[in-house]
Order: structure tokens, then sequence, then C-alpha cells
């Protein structure tokens, strides 16, 4: 994140304290006017300046003897998570210690126990990495491994070297692996539970990750409550993203709030004990998200005929073309599976005639090529023809959040833009 982006952070949770790396502290002092009315400033390495203080001053300030700690409420809020979705600001996602301890709970039904090696390379400012893989393998009395996000080899090295069993990550993060491991390979046949969400998961994805390092399951949640479905070892829906735990309960309802049948597109709206406890200081946006103990996800699915559901895309991401929805997931699974696509974004872009018209955004794998023609009927040779991409457009990576995942509202927004 840049310094304005911190700087709103700061203000709207009201911090009391920093701790960060100099090198990213130096960017922020001079970005953000909020860092300097925080009293308390510690850096992990180097020496003091600018009114800071070194991160090593805490472990030399201990006291001598027993600490009585004070008692927690259940209910108390204990972490706020920040994350970018459809509005203009970041909202911060509120958990409490008790939906922390529930979410630890489902982990251990997803195998995260005490026989656990866990590879965190998630972010930890994110729900996946702080919840539920650092927090749950800490309640679960399971082993982590932490390294650094989108550094493959390394990843790899440490997984070879504490011969990790468990991870959960994102799909870009996932065909890092696959490519670092393909180019590199590591012994990583310790390798048990392999997670993979936060955005749709290729078929291509599943087949590359399974031959280099293992299964991949579908694992489905959001930072207000996760996990809320996964795929079962052994018996996992191809392409799906499993079924709920039984203490969960899980519905797909229509834009008049009521479920639709069985095999039909509606909204997620899920209710169960490790469901955040609202927004930071944003009652109206808690109360339109929650009603009735009932999380409205803003995410599409359909379920199956075995009760498993299958991700259909974001509520307000659905192309609407001539009257008929598009889901942008299924137009790029089938980008995805050329050989020479390694990214893509599909958006609904306005059109006179039709509404909206699928246009395709592409990043191509190193050393490998292919035409705007040619992957358009590659494309249609997969979906329908009102679903094909009517203009792809090349760039050399596509843009991103801080999670990894891709940013189709930024693709939306240039093809928006005015041109000179």
């Amino acid at each position: 994140m840049k310094g304005p982006e911190i700087d709103y952070i700061l203000r709207h949770s009201g911090a009391a304290f920093y701790a960060g790396q100099p090198d990213l502290y130096a960017t922020l002092k001079a970005a953000s006017p909020a860092i300097h009315t925080i009293e308390l400033r510690l850096l992990t390495d180097g020496p003091a300046a600018d009114g800071t203080v070194p991160f090593d001053e805490v472990f030399r300030q201990t006291t001598n003897g027993s600490v009585a700690l004070p008692d927690v409420p259940a209910e108390r809020v204990a972490v706020i998570l920040y994350t970018s979705g459809s509005t203009a600001r970041p909202k911060g996602v509120t958990h409490s210690h008790e939906s922390l301890t529930r979410m630890a709970e489902c982990m251990r039904e997803m195998h995260l126990d005490d026989e656990q090696v866990v590879l965190i390379m998630s972010s930890m400012a994110h729900l996946v990495g702080l919840g539920m893989l650092f927090l749950s393998s800490m309640l679960n009395g399971a082993t982590t491994v932490i390294t650094r996000q989108m550094e493959f080899a390394a990843n790899l090295e440490a997984f070879e070297k504490r011969g990790c069993t468990f991870t959960v990550a994102l799909p870009v993060m996932f065909d890092g692996l696959a490519r670092a491991q393909a180019a590199a390979p590591r012994k990583v046949e310790s390798g048990r539970y392999f997670y993979c969400g936060g955005d749709s998961v290729s078929a291509a994805l599943q087949e590359s990750f399974a031959q280099a390092m293992g299964p991949a399951l579908e694992v489905y949640g959001s930072t207000e409550i996760a996990p809320v479905t996964w795929n079962r070892p052994g018996t996992p829906f191809h392409c799906s993203i499993g079924l709920p735990r039984a203490q969960m309960s899980l519905r797909l309802v229509g834009r008049d709030g009521r479920e639709v049948s069985q095999g039909t597109v509606g909204e997620i709206s899920v209710r169960g004990p490790h469901l955040m406890t609202g927004y930071w200081r944003d009652p109206e946006a808690t109360a339109s998200a929650v009603a009735d103990g009932w999380f409205r996800t803003g995410d599409l699915a359909w379920q199956g005929e075995s009760g498993e559901y299958y991700f259909a895309g974001r509520l307000k991401e659905v192309i609407i073309r001539g009257g008929s929805n598009i889901s942008p997931q299924e137009v790029e699974a089938a980008l995805y599976d050329h050989p020479a696509v390694m990214e893509a974004g599909v958006i609904g872009c306005p059109d006179a005639l039709w509404g909206e018209t699928v246009v395709a955004y592409v990043a191509l794998r190193p050393g490998l090529s292919v035409t705007e023609s040619e992957l358009i009927g590659h494309a249609r040779e997969r979906v329908a023809d009102y679903k094909t991409p009517e203009r792809i457009f090349f760039l050399d990576h596509l843009p991103k959040g801080p999670s990894g995942k891709i940013l189709r509202r930024a693709l939306r927004e240039a093809a928006l833009a005015p041109t000179a």
C-alpha cells in the first residue's frame, strides 16, 4: 500500500502505535500526515530516528517475575482488517476474540491440527495469513513456517527444508509455486493439504498444480467470514468451492432476497459463529451487509446435485449483454485454458446496442505468443458466442490488489477513461 492509503487507515482506525520496517517507514512518513501524530513508532531494524523507537526496546522493557494479564471479554474486538471492495475507501472488518477462536475450530475441520507444518506465504495483513493460518495454527497446536509472499523459489525451499504439509493461498500464488517447482524441482512429498481460494481457480491451474505439487482443494470465504465452504480431501468436486461446515447456514438468494432453486445462480448469504462483528465505525455498511445474522457476501454461486457449490463471480462484476448474465470467471477460465495465457481479466464495457460487451485483458507467459483472433477463437470453442470476448487487449501484467487478486475494477476504470 502507498502512503495515502495507509494514512486513511491510520486515521480511520484511530491507531495508537505503529510498527514497521525502516524502508517502508521512510516512504510512509513523506506521504502520510497521520503517521506523525502517532506517539509510539517502532522500527524493526537499524538505529532509531525521527522520534521512532527500535523494536528491540520492547524486549528490554519486560518486567521481572510474573505478569498478571487482564481478562479479555470474548466479544471484544481483536483485529480490524481493511478490505478493498466495491467502495471507494476500504472498510475495516472487525473480528472479536470469539470469532477468531471459532475460525480456528473451522480450520481444525480442514485438518489444521497439531500434526501439521503450515507454510504461511499469504500476507498476514489479510485474514488468510493472519486468521486462517497463523492464529489458527497457534490455537490448534500446529507448527508454522513464515515466508515472504510472491518469492516462490524461497517458499519452495522453506517447504522442503521444514517438511511442510499444509497451506492456503491465492490462485496467483499457486500458479507461481507450480511454475517455480517445474523450473527447479524441490522435494515436496510432505505436502498433504493445498487449499486455494480468494478468486476463481481455473481447471488449467488445478491441472498444472497437481502435476507439480499435488491436488489443489478449493476453499471459499471472505474477510468477513472464512472459511465458508471447502472441498474435502479424497472426495473433491472438480472446480467446485465445496461444501459448508455443519455448524453453518448457507443459502443462495436472488435480488428479491428469496432463495433460488438448485442449479440457479444466486448471491451467497451465510450465517455462522465466526462471522465478523461488523465494519469499524460504519454502522450503515454493517446494517446493509448483515440482517438477522445473515451476511450477504456479494458473491454468486450455484448449487450442484450433491449439495456442493460452484463459484459464479461477484454480483457487481456480472456482465449483462443483451439481457443475458455472463460470469467473468467463466470466460476467464476459457482463456486460462490456453497454454500461452498467464493472467486474464474479463470486464463488461458499455455498448449502445447490447448494453454491455465482453472485453478481456490478458498477460502472456514469457516466451509464448498468441494473437487476439486466435485467442478469441479459442474462447469461442469453450463458451457460448454471446460470452466470447469481442476484444482482447494484451498487457505485460494485470493490475492486482495487495492480496494478489486481479482488479477488474481497475481494468474497467482504465477502459472507460477518456483518451487524449
